[in-house]
């Protein structure tokens, strides 16, 4: 959905901090970011801070849990 989004508003390039790797579009589990069909492609620079991002995405999703 949010590749998609990258697309329809013609976004230059997307950053972004920790890999999906079972559902990512951008690098991770398929790359939507330059298919020849789409009208528009964009430059992905992922992994940016990885460890740090993870560790906060891991905090969030325990504090959901407990």
């Amino acid at each position: 959905m949010c590749a998609g989004a990258f697309v329809w508003a013609r976004v230059g390039r997307v950053v972004y901090g920790c890999r999906d790797a079972k559902a990512g579009a951008c690098g991770s589990a398929l790359d939507l970011s330059n298919v020849k069909g789409f009208n528009h492609s964009f430059k992905v620079t992922g992994g940016v801070l990885e460890p740090e991002c993870r560790e906060v995405l891991r905090s969030f999703f325990r504090k959901k849990r407990d």
